[in-house]
């Protein structure tokens, strides 16, 4: 927070709201916001008041596109706890919001819908918090809805994303019978005053023809308990509650709170609660989980990170490092300061830098060290953030804070900001690869230097958004990772910047991969500037599945390329990647070898070992024969049954494979597989076509895969 009471660490969360699109985030969030009194009114979605939709785009397509971070404070058991949270896009075209949150947060909230269940974005959410170890509680929202059934939304999370789901909660009611909710740890029926918004909660008794399901469904709470708590090491803990399962020994509300916590933590448990948002139904007791169970800073694990073995003091360049060695941050005040740089944000007053702090304090002023450059810079300025509204920290910040910058010279999203006489390199942020292009155009020349600048801001601040010049044509090529995101683009482009330029038609980002292993050595000697220069490198590529783009090992020796050299020889052979052979597309799911290979002490460069890896990798690759591959998407489509049959029709003249058929609420058919993405442009209409409008689906990427022989030529 910009000023007040600091708040101990041990009561510090940094969470995150995750979901499918229209589950509920950005409202649960929104009460988040108004019971903890960080807002006195509360935004709607859909009315486009929504403190953490800031976005012109967002008010008015009613979708959060841009992760928004706030700040508030929750009294708990009297005491106050710290609460750090980023709201997170549901749209799959926006996931890499979702990714570099989860990047840096300690717990999330899985928000989901009781009638529509687990649906696809909240797989991909699911796993992207799978991938970063983050322990989660889930809110099954929107118990107010006609066909909302709580047991079949946690069925899903149990079958669907392979959790441990453990209700904590049970609904009295659905649908518009829906009415309260029960604390099943403390036997309490909870009742939301609709006169104050739900801030008023009255404890009752259960009703007595409620009481027999509620010891059932508590029964299986403390049976999951024993068995997590047990797993998680906690031995003690699980035969106490073992011992009052079966001999009825004495168990309190504390006690099975605290193992909820423990086994939560450990990641072997997901407690569930339920509520309607939206009806300001079951906010509150969930803040009281999010405090009671998510970790604070102290108890996840240390972060781990890169330092050179033979450190200069100050500025450090990695290219210049002999070798490397592991280390760990702790989250402790008196640890050298460590930060990532996981977000930044293009605004009216110039760049804004997120930052997650991993262990020491930073103030306003203090010059710190980015390793992968090698350069100093100086955090002019430290905010803390309440959506777009930024406020000023006093005083030194610390472990677990999450704040921006500005100002920031030599750095980007994913970089490390460290000590100076302590480096230490951070583990970067993956994003998957874009899927889709279109050429733009600008409309006069004289706009085209307006546009270049727009468009590398944007890329600067979208780690999917790529700006690239085709080779053949010299068209401007924007690349995303769907429709949705390019037209976001386009708006942003011309709210932002009164830029409107032309905009063709949308294509797929093709890739290239080789289709077997080849080794060849390509001798790099000539004059470069007036002096000679050589290097020598062997080279082995083979298929493998790296689908971010190549893996490179390397086994020759030293004598044969000295450790200085080789940075640059790894820049070689991405660039050549990158650029791509014969067709012109990125290389991908490849394994590089580094062989061996030859120096000259007196001709040899970086220089001359960047050119010789870029030549070997194009000619091992060629050798080795490529071939073709296209995007594939997971694709999910809900249809009423009397149009299920066209539907299928459809999707196989699209090429789609339909791995998945089940029958879901209100006798709707959904329909789960894989299709390329070049068969579905447009596809949104057709399925309206097909279904008179009923219809409804969603796409993520899932993975390349080799273009059929009989349409390769066509693309090329």
């Amino acid at each position: 927070m910009a000023s007040g009471k600091r708040i101990p660490l041990e009561r510090t969360r940094n969470i995150g709201i995750i979901a499918h699109v229209d589950a509920g985030k950005t409202t649960t969030t929104e009460r988040i916001l108004y019971y903890t009194g960080r807002e006195h009114k509360i935004g709607e979605v859909d009315e486009g008041t929504a403190t953490m939709d800031t976005m012109t785009q967002e008010q008015e397509h009613g979708i959060t596109i841009k992760s928004a971070a706030t700040s508030c404070v929750w009294k708990r058991s009297r005491r106050d706890y710290q609460i750090n949270l980023i709201d997170t896009p549901g749209h799959v075209d926006f996931t890499a919001e979702v990714e570099r949150s989860l990047r840096v947060l300690d717990g999330a909230v899985g928000i989901f819908c009781a009638r529509s269940g687990v649906e696809a974005q909240s797989e991909t959410v699911w796993r992207q918090a799978n991938k970063y170890g983050v322990p989660r509680i889930a809110f099954v929202n929107k118990m107010d809805r006609d066909g909302a059934s709580f047991s079949s939304a946690v069925d899903e999370i149990r079958d669907r994303l392979g959790a441990n789901p453990a209700p904590v909660q049970i609904p009295i009611g659905a649908g518009k019978e829906f009415e309260a909710v029960i604390d099943l740890i403390r036997r309490k029926k909870l009742v939301f005053e609709e006169e104050s918004r739900g801030k008023n909660v009255e404890e009752q008794e259960i009703p007595e023809e409620l009481l027999d399901e509620v010891e059932e469904w508590r029964g299986k709470l403390l049976d999951k308990l024993a068995d997590a708590t047990d797993a998680a090491g906690d031995s003690e803990l699980a035969e106490k509650i073992i011992m009052h399962v079966a001999e009825g020994g004495e168990l309190t509300d504390d006690d099975v709170i605290g193992a909820v916590r423990v086994a939560t933590i450990k990641g072997g448990l997901t407690p569930v609660l339920c509520g309607a948002s939206l009806r300001d139904k079951g906010v509150q007791p969930l803040i009281d989980a999010v405090c009671d169970w998510l970790p604070s800073p102290l108890d996840r694990p240390p972060v781990v990170g890169r330092v050179p073995k033979k450190a200069r003091l100050g500025v450090q360049d990695p290219k210049e490092v002999e070798s490397w060695e592991t280390a760990e941050r702790r989250p402790d005040a008196d640890d050298p300061f460590s930060a990532l740089i996981f977000k930044t944000h293009v605004d009216p007053h110039g760049e804004l830098y997120y930052l997650r702090i991993y262990s020491g304090t930073v103030s306003s002023n203090d010059q710190v060290l980015n390793p992968r450059t090698g350069k100093p810079e100086r955090l002019s300025h430290i905010f803390s953030m309440h959506s777009a509204d930024r406020e000023k920290v006093t005083g030194p910040v610390g472990p677990g804070s999450i704040v921006t910058t500005v100002g920031l010279r030599y750095s980007a999203g994913g970089d490390t900001l460290c000590d100076m006489k302590s480096p230490v390199l951070l583990g970067s942020i993956g994003f998957p690869a874009t899927v889709i292009s279109v050429a733009v155009e600008p409309k006069t020349s004289a706009e085209r230097d307006d546009l270049m600048a727009a468009l590398e801001k944007l890329t600067r601040e979208d780690p999917t958004f790529r700006v690239t010049t085709d080779v053949e044509t010299g068209q401007l090529l924007v690349s995303g990772m769907g429709e949705l995101h390019l037209d976001m683009i386009r708006e942003r482009l011309e709210e932002k910047w009164g830029l409107a330029p032309k905009v063709g038609k949308p294509r797929v980002s093709y890739k290239q991969t080789v289709t077997g292993p080849a080794e060849l050595t390509h001798r790099f000697d000539r004059e470069l500037g007036g002096k000679p220069q050589f290097a020598e490198v062997r080279l082995k590529v083979e298929p493998a599945d790296c689908p971010g783009g190549v893996t490179i090992e390397t086994l020759a020796t030293a004598d044969q390329i000295p450790e200085s050299f080789r940075p640059s020889l790894e820049e070689g052979i991405r660039g050549a990647a990158s650029a791509g052979i014969s067709w012109g597309y990125p290389i991908i799911n490849v394994k590089v070898t580094v062989v061996g290979g030859a120096f000259n002490p007196e001709e040899s460069t970086s220089e001359a070992f960047a050119a010789a890896g870029t030549f070997a990798f194009r000619e091992v690759c060629e050798k080795a024969g490529t071939a073709l591959l296209e995007p594939i998407m997971s694709l999910e489509v809900t249809v009423p049954e009397d149009y299920y049959g066209n539907v299928v029709n459809d999707l196989n003249g699209r090429r789609a494979s339909i791995e998945d058929m089940e029958l879901g609420k209100d006798g709707l058919r959904v329909l789960r597989g894989k299709v390329p993405l070049s068969a579905m442009f447009g596809y949104s209409t057709s399925l309206r076509g097909v279904t008179q409008g009923r219809g409804t689906f969603t796409m993520e990427p899932a993975s390349f895969d080799v273009v059929p022989e009989h349409l390769a030529p066509k693309l090329i």
